[in-house]
């Protein structure tokens, strides 16, 4: 582009009141000096406005250009200096400026001869964002007139009336702003103008000294028919005029987006920047300007220059490209401030026609979704066309086998009505919940991929009949021993890959793990469908990680089974200890899978190694170690546990409940836990309920009562005749008696020597032992010497006669023939 920069004084003649200009500097060849002179005498008056005016003009010339003038006073000559730059050819498309942008406001202090504001100034977008934020109704009525300049044929000059000129200047930087960039840089102005009927320019500003006689700004034919005046001095104005797309760059200001990019740099070879836009008019040859060099004749009497002619028939004014600007507000609000009308038809429409028949790339169609949402959030049933038509355009766009999942998913990421949803469905053959429903009718099959997968996109599950399809695997996967359809299902789930399903299945193959069920898992992962379940064993539910474990650990042909397999499967799945009782179920199913239930007689005694016996009762299956009970091999702490946990049992034979209540009473006894009187109530009739019992059962009995007839005061044994039971027992009670009196007597009690040394308790002890028994085994009569001997001999030398003597008086009442024994006793042991 070629710039020629001239100077010229204007003076007005005092005799013919003609403007007479001349040249302060050489005027170069090629440039229409003659044509210029014209322009800025019909421009900037001799009597300049107060400040600098500057003004812009397109020429009618061959060679195109335009006419950039500073006009101020001249301080030498106190004459009116215009200082002209003229630019020929086409505009430097890589940098944005607009001739207004050559606007010296007041804040910026000239220097020497300079006319124009450095070429590194550009107005800022937040002043003009504030700006418009100011003006508020005015802005949209103003852009409105701005658009008519460029209209087919050209609408009226616009006059601005304003206080200062830079507020006039701030206006036409509002308009470059709002306009494509080819008709911002082809719109004409001049910031004063002293007679706007004889200025050429699109855009005039006038001030409150205008001349009513020369422009009457209230005057109704001159704003109605001649002007569009936009007052800012309290005058009537012009009437607006609707513009859908000067109320869209008006809603932008108001949310703090500049309309459009700052300049072609920002955009693509249409103008269309980051945002697109079939309707920017940026040459695509990057020129940004008009290639028509001269003005029309009804044009040129206006001095508006011609419009841009854009290489494509395109709409440089289209609101789609404005509302994908909107996305960038910094409020997610803008949308709700949208005026509802007719401007958010329009927007619609566009949108609409966009989705339907224009070029859709990836940046577009994300925008026309999101407008969509965003517009959904207070008007959802006025964007159902647009989000109709983006998702047959998502259909349209997907392979044919895909067409059912992409409509789903994009289901799920637009603000769908039902209505709409089943009007565009049923443009793409049945929904697959249908489909799916019809084939749920069969076993799984190759046939249930298709709506599986549609119906499993995010967003697109149809609850109930996707449930259905779940449990029509969970029943093909626990039937493993039906090839057919169990290998189908894998092979589905296999191929739908969608691990989430699985689990979804494998939870409902979990579902109600009764025995039948957990076995059919564990012959699933035995069977060559393994492989495929061990896959999916992460997060599977616990019973499904237990069954394989069982099927990996009872492999032939040296498998872990039974009480081995059990035991293994607490170690390794519940740290050795079973805790409630539905696991215990699951563990029992997998280690004794028979009908029954029941454990070999061998490993009953094992299971409550890793199991506590109340969760076996809780179960209700201490009747399966009924055997255990009656034949434990040796009596352990978990034999007894048992015996005690089903002692209150129902469930068991009434000779295994007696045979369980009669080891809780004999331990209860041996421990003092259970006293003597109601000891020796229950014990016959629970001996003679339980039967006849197992020899280690009987032996542990024996000397649990044993151990408790030894710890029994001596006058409670004598009252209650506890050892006549005793004595008329079997040889092994009375042996275990001995021991546990012996042991009694060392390790302290009612029977260590300073307990003994009570007259009262030594009576008692003689009477008991030396008391004749009817039955009793010759055992017992030597037994009962010997304790005479050993336990109270070895007490009664170190009594003296006056203890002795109160032994005897203590058997005088119960009878005299016991004091008489007494001293015979004593005298044969001297």
């Amino acid at each position: 582009m070629a710039i020629r920069e001239l100077s010229y004084v204007l003076l007005r003649d005092p005799d013919s009141g003609a403007d007479r200009l001349t040249p302060v500097t050489a005027v170069p060849d090629g440039v229409p000096d003659d044509l210029m002179q014209r322009i800025i005498t019909a421009t900037h008056g001799a009597a300049p406005a107060s400040g600098a005016a500057l003004s812009y003009t397109r020429l009618p010339h061959r060679e195109g250009g335009g006419l950039l003038c500073s006009a101020r006073l001249d301080e030498d000559s106190e004459r009116l200096r215009v200082d002209a730059r003229y630019e020929a050819g086409d505009p430097d498309g890589t940098r944005r400026r607009w001739p207004v942008d050559a606007w010296r406001p007041s804040a910026l202090a000239a220097r020497g001869d300079e006319a124009f504001a450095p070429e590194d100034r550009l107005w800022d977008d937040a002043l003009l964002v504030k700006f418009a934020s100011d003006q508020g109704r005015r802005v949209a009525p103003f852009l409105a007139d701005v658009r008519g300049l460029f209209a087919d044929p050209a609408g009226r000059q616009i006059v601005v009336a304003e206080q200062d000129q830079e507020t006039v200047a701030r206006w036409i930087a509002l308009a470059c702003a709002s306009l494509p960039v080819a008709y911002a840089r082809a719109l004409t102005f001049t910031t004063h103008s002293a007679d706007p009927g004889a200025a050429p320019q699109q855009i005039l500003g006038i001030d409150p000294d205008t001349d009513p006689e020369v422009f009457d700004r209230k005057d109704l034919p001159t704003i109605t028919h001649l002007f569009r005046v936009h007052d800012g001095l309290g005058g009537p104005g012009s009437p607006p005029l609707a513009d859908s797309w000067a109320e869209a760059a008006a809603w932008l200001w108001r949310e703090g987006v500049v309309p459009r990019p700052g300049g072609p740099e920002e955009g693509t070879a249409d103008g269309s920047g980051a945002f697109g836009s079939a309707g920017d008019a940026e040459g695509r040859d990057g020129s940004g300007g008009s290639r028509d060099s001269g003005l029309s004749p009804g044009a040129a009497a206006a001095g508006q220059a011609p419009a841009p002619q854009p290489p494509a028939p395109q709409d440089p004014f289209a609101l789609l490209p404005l509302v994908r600007r909107a996305l960038t507000a910094r409020s997610d609000d803008a949308f709700e401030a949208l005026p509802d009308g007719s401007l958010l038809s329009e927007i619609l429409t566009a949108a609409t026609r966009a989705a339907e028949q224009g070029p859709l790339d990836d940046a577009l169609a994300r925008d026309l979704a999101e407008i969509a949402r965003r517009i959904a959030t207070h008007r959802r049933d006025a964007v159902q066309p647009l989000v109709a038509a983006l998702l047959r355009r998502q259909a349209k766009a997907a392979h044919p086998q895909d067409v059912v999942p992409a409509l789903e998913a994009a289901r799920g990421e637009l603000p769908l009505d039902d209505g709409t949803w089943r009007t565009v469905r049923s443009e793409f053959g049945p929904p697959p919940e249908d489909e799916l429903r019809r084939l749920l009718r069969q076993p799984p099959s190759p046939a249930w991929e298709k709506p599986l997968r549609a119906l499993l996109t995010p967003g697109a599950d149809r609850g109930s009949t996707v449930d259905e399809a779940v449990l029509g695997l969970a029943r093909a996967l626990s039937r493993p021993d039906d090839r057919q359809p169990c290998a189908d299902a894998v092979a589905l789930l296999a191929a739908l890959g969608d691990r989430v399903f699985t689990r979804r299945v494998l939870n409902r193959l979990a579902e109600g793990a009764e025995g039948r069920r957990i076995g059919a898992i564990r012959d699933l992962a035995a069977s060559p469908h393994g492989v495929w379940l061990r896959d999916h064993l992460d997060g599977a539910p616990f019973v499904v990680r237990i069954a394989a474990s069982a099927a990996n650990l009872g492999g032939a042909p040296y498998g872990r089974t039974g009480v081995e397999l059990w035991a293994e499967l607490a170690k390794l799945h519940l740290d050795g200890q079973v805790s409630d009782v539905p696991t215990l179920k699951i563990l029992w199913a997998l280690a004794w899978p028979e009908k029954s239930g029941v454990p070999p007689k061998h490993e009953q005694g094992r299971v409550t190694d890793v199991c506590p016996a109340r969760l076996i009762v809780e179960a209700g299956w201490e009747s399966r170690l009924s055997h255990w009970l009656r034949h434990p091999g040796r009596v352990t702490q978990e034999y007894f546990d048992f015996a005690r946990a089903v002692s209150g049992s129902r469930r068991l034979a009434p000779s295994e409940q007696a045979l369980a209540q009669l080891l809780v009473l004999a331990r209860d006894f041996a421990r003092g836990e259970e006293t003597v009187g109601p000891f020796m109530e229950r014990l016959p009739v629970l001996e003679r309920d339980a039967g006849r019992l197992d020899e280690v059962v009987r032996d542990r009995i024996d000397c649990w009562i044993a151990r408790g007839m030894a710890r029994t005061e001596p006058a409670e044994l004598y009252r209650t005749h506890a050892l006549h039971y005793v004595a008329t027992g079997s040889l092994g009670l009375i042996h275990e008696y001995g021991k546990a009196v012996r042991h009694a007597q060392r390790q302290g009690g009612t029977l260590e020597p300073a307990a003994l040394r009570d007259p009262s308790r030594l009576a008692a002890l003689f009477v008991i032992w030396g008391q004749p028994h009817r039955g009793a085994r010759g055992r017992w009569r030597d037994l009962s010497n010997e304790l005479l001997y050993e336990v109270l001999g070895a007490v009664v030398q170190h009594l003296d006669e006056r203890d002795l003597s109160t032994v005897a008086t203590v058997l005088s009442k119960v009878d005299k023939w016991w004091v008489q024994t007494w001293n015979d006793w004593r005298n044969g042991r001297r």
